[in-house]
């Protein structure tokens, strides 16, 4: 004999997963907010620096390293501002990245331009962030991918302690 009774109802939903990356126009916005964080830290960096000198002659390979770090914090400052504008334009609608590891690596990528030892790393990690911007600003995703892969393998040359030199 057949039950007349309703079926409880199974749940056929996936529980939401991790917000992919530059999925909304917000998500844009936020790349561009941690981006714009990353050229803060360049420009603190550079101005500690500078500061370092208290006043004195700063060496011609310094101000030559400084001046780099300056243009690259302003042309990453336009790409963050690019961002800003064209947010809705950006949106990328499937990248596969979950927006959370965009912010991770952007935060960790401006600690580390303040703490950095060595000027040719942090001129190599701006440059790596310099091509995030550029790639989030096509909303390709096989080009933001690239450019967070590379940005990842210079966060972990950074973090990479320098070996001692043999005499």
């Amino acid at each position: 004999m057949a039950s007349d009774s309703p079926k409880p109802a199974v749940p056929t939903a996936l529980p939401p997963a991790p917000a992919e990356a530059l999925a909304s126009a917000r998500q844009v916005e936020e790349l561009a907010d941690r981006l714009s964080e990353c050229a803060d830290s360049i420009h603190e960096r550079v101005m500690r620096d500078i500061r370092r000198h208290q006043g004195g002659p700063v060496p011609e390979w310094e101000q030559t390293a400084a001046r780099a770090l300056l243009e690259a914090e302003l042309e990453l400052r336009q790409r963050a501002n690019r961002l800003y504008a064209d947010a809705a334009t950006c949106i990328v609608s499937s990248l596969g990245r979950p927006q959370a590891q965009l912010v991770e690596l952007t935060a960790d990528a401006a600690g580390k331009i303040r703490h950095i030892s060595r000027i040719g790393d942090g001129i190599t990690l701006v440059a790596r962030l310099l091509g995030l911007a550029a790639a989030a600003a096509s909303g390709e995703a096989g080009m933001i991918l690239v450019a967070i892969d590379r940005l990842k393998v210079q966060l972990d040359v950074v973090t990479t302690p320098v070996p001692p030199a043999t005499a």
